[in-house]
């Protein structure tokens, strides 16, 4: 078992899990309907990461969280209109991931108002299984972070690579 922040740092290895069936890396609208939970930005290490709640998600069966890193940031982009809740789940409406020769990216579209631009030299997608996480999202209406948190897959998460894609060679 691996924290989710190990995958981000790239102190744990995945390598050895399972290719992903439907790749959020390769197929457009891959990642319909799944919940943005946090983004992180490393300038030192030139990385960043979307924690991912599958748990809503339309393409994916198993696995209750997912990571997306992307090394070698070149962008980061985003986007809202701010929510008039403390609270907001922003699911995503459309994935669009586009690789050249000398970038990866990927475009989100958010739903309500939102949209979030990521280039990089290459990505990293896992598909995990977070530790003691109730079947559904948790209710957001009125609440805070702090009262929701136990209920979400998080950075020191515990988890279990069940998939994994990577853009290295394409």
């Amino acid at each position: 078992m691996v924290h989710i922040e190990d995958l981000f740092t790239g102190a744990a290895d995945a390598t050895t899990a399972a290719p992903i069936d439907w790749d959020p890396l390769r197929e457009h609208d891959a990642l319909l309907e799944v919940g943005l939970l946090d983004c992180r930005v490393c300038p030192l290490t030139g990385r960043s990461g979307l924690l991912l709640d599958m748990r809503t998600a339309l393409q994916y069966r198993t696995g209750n969280a997912a990571l997306l890193v992307v090394r070698g940031m070149r962008s980061f982009r985003w986007r809202e209109t701010p929510p008039n809740t403390e609270l907001f789940n922003f699911s995503v409406g459309s994935s669009s991931p586009t690789a050249t020769a000398e970038a990866w990216r990927i475009d989100l579209g958010l739903f309500i108002d939102g949209e979030l631009s990521i280039e990089g030299k290459s990505a990293d997608f896992y598909l995990l299984n977070a530790d003691a996480l109730p079947d559904a999202p948790p209710n957001y209406s009125g609440r805070g972070l702090d009262e929701v948190r136990h209920a979400l897959p998080w950075w020191d998460s515990e988890c279990t690579v069940l998939e994994w894609s990577s853009t290295d060679g394409i």
